[in-house]
């Protein structure tokens, strides 16, 4: 856990830990969860989503953005340093990763989204992933003295601006109002039992 707090923030570890502890209590599903929730807060919540502040998702999706950046400079990067490949398998190289990193990306925001700690966690592990994928390739190219080192810096360029954002006020306190949102219903159903 120490790598990953230094790899992709301290703030953004500390949100996971807490997201951790409070899925285990979601999980338990006895009156433990009581504790960490309150009637007024199931009543707010119980609201209709209109009547309801309208939150910013805004940080997530330049989350989302930044991530398909440097994947995309990345997959570009390591497919130049391959031999020469047919077309077919080119093609296939290119959006087979694509596809499974828009789904991985979209899956851990939607869930995110709907107070699942996984989403954060998704989110997490992809920038850390990109983080040590971009550092790799860009050793790579400056020991073969390729010319593709300029992509590279702006992968980390977008990764550096992602993790910035992961650990900003905005992003956690978006990931803790669908978190307590979630919280808030589940006991709110146990509370009714």
């Amino acid at each position: 856990m120490q790598f990953l707090s230094w790899l992709v923030g301290r703030n953004i570890t500390e949100h996971l830990q807490q997201g951790r502890e409070i899925d285990q209590v979601i999980a338990r599903q006895d009156n433990s969860i009581l504790a960490r929730s309150t009637t007024e807060l199931e009543r707010y919540f119980k609201q209709p989503s209109e009547a309801l502040p309208r939150q910013n998702g805004f940080p997530v999706a330049i989350v989302l953005m930044l991530l398909l950046v440097s994947f995309a400079f990345n997959l570009l990067t390591f497919l130049h340093a391959l031999p020469p490949l047919s077309p077919q398998i080119h093609a296939l190289s290119f959006f087979v990763p694509s596809i499974v990193v828009i789904g991985a990306i979209l899956t851990a925001s939607y869930l995110l989204a709907r107070g699942h700690t996984a989403g954060v966690a998704g989110l997490t592990y992809v920038c850390a992933m990109l983080l040590i994928s971009t550092v790799l390739l860009l050793s790579y190219s400056v020991v073969m003295g390729s010319h593709s080192g300029l992509w590279l810096i702006l992968a980390l360029a977008a990764l550096v601006g992602a993790r910035w954002i992961l650990n900003g006020q905005a992003f956690i306190l978006f990931a803790i109002y669908c978190r307590t949102q979630r919280l808030a219903s589940v006991a709110r159903q146990r509370r009714m039992k």
